[in-house]
């Protein structure tokens, strides 16, 4: 989805631009997406902030609770998102808003079914090949390719993300299979012994989203959605509370992953090719800031493209230079976190606040702060 935001953004200011997609097809698999305010400003930069609205939910808030009898243990209001973090904080569909950003694409520039093998680049023009044996050139390339980016290995060689040793599954949950008002209009975060389970409402509070997440010590698939079932997904969150397990029972598909993350990359730009996205900063999905991150970087690209049309290489070292403290830090705070997903007595949600403030200078509510209050429409530089 970086790839299409960053194809709109540079559209706007007049570049002609195309998008090579691996996939035969644009569909994006099934799951839910935060889309928290920084990221939300730059869907209303880009003019699509009220189609997001239309096809997602607004959470009243995040609230932290024990398993095993629903005690809050902690909570972030969401109420008063656009005044306090400066936009609001949707829960979204993937496919709806890989949708609304397809549609918003320049015509005839997705190209489907183009997986990239090689790269080349120098100071004036770049390359790509691709395995059907067709090839593209452009004056610049950007490789928005995911985790396992063909592009930054070529670049860059280095080893790819590294498995963080945890298992999610997801499933969505049709609100018509719970009891009325069986979730609330927050997203909630179950803590238990065996892992942890986040939930929330999508496409327009029709459906529950549902991952659920645990410790797991091996993973050996390369696919992002390996076919699991709800008896599976049982098994695996047995200890959890009454509530979870009601929830985790009602799940109709199932499908499961493994997380992983890498370092941050030591460098995204080579000539006239940049890194965007988990192709230059994978991280974990504990503050949803992927796909966010993402979004930050397309919007940055596209100005520093159109401030030094004149000079790629001052644009694309630029953008690099921009983003890469704040991308760092992100990675950083993910890794951090998932050591605290798990928290269920005072003690240990004091350590945690402890370690954020010393390590970064933070309590759970600057850190929030930080992360969603920051505007990239307005700090791209």
């Amino acid at each position: 989805m970086g790839g299409l935001t960053a194809a709109i953004a540079l559209s706007r200011h007049g570049f002609d631009v195309r998008v090579y997609e691996q996939s035969p097809d644009l569909g994006a698999f099934g799951a839910g997406l935060a889309i928290t305010p920084n990221a939300v400003k730059v869907f209303g930069a880009l003019g699509l902030q009220e189609k997001l609205r239309e096809a997602s939910f607004e959470p009243e808030g995040l609230i932290w609770r024990d398993s095993r009898d629903g005690t809050m243990q902690n909570h972030v209001t969401l109420i008063d998102a656009t005044k306090r973090f400066g936009a609001p904080y949707f829960n979204s569909y993937r496919p709806d808003v890989h949708s609304i950003l397809a549609s918003a694409a320049p015509n005839s520039s997705i190209k489907a079914g183009r997986r990239c093998i090689g790269v080349e680049t120098n100071n004036n023009s770049a390359g790509l090949s691709f395995e059907d044996g067709s090839s593209a050139e452009a004056d610049v390339i950007i490789g928005c390719d995911g985790i396992r980016s063909r592009v930054r290995r070529v670049l860059f060689g280095g080893p790819d993300a590294r498995y963080s040793g945890h298992m999610c599954w997801r499933t969505l949950v049709p609100v018509d299979a719970l009891p009325a008002g069986f979730h609330d209009m927050n997203t909630d975060n179950w803590t238990g012994s065996d892992g942890f389970v986040l939930s929330y409402y999508v496409r327009q509070g029709r459906f529950v989203n549902v991952v659920a997440v645990r410790p797991q010590e091996h993973w050996n698939e390369e696919s992002w959605s390996v076919p699991s079932s709800r008896e599976e997904m049982l098994a695996g969150f047995s200890r959890m509370g009454d509530k979870a397990q009601s929830l985790l029972s009602k799940a109709g598909e199932v499908y499961k992953w493994g997380q992983f993350a890498g370092a941050p990359a030591a460098q995204w730009t080579k000539g006239r090719a940049t890194l965007l996205g988990d192709a230059a900063h994978a991280m974990l999905a504990t503050f949803g800031q992927g796909a966010a991150s993402s979004f930050e970087d397309a919007y940055a690209l596209a100005e520093w493209m159109a401030a030094h049309r004149d000079d790629y290489g001052m644009a694309l070292n630029g953008y690099e230079a921009a983003r890469k403290p704040r991308t760092s830090r992100l990675q950083e705070l993910s890794r951090t976190e998932v050591r605290f997903k798990r928290l269920r007595t005072p003690v240990q949600r004091l350590r945690r606040e402890w370690t954020y403030l010393t390590r970064f200078g933070l309590t759970t509510n600057h850190m929030y702060r930080w992360i969603y209050g920051f505007n990239p429409v307005d700090n791209w530089r």
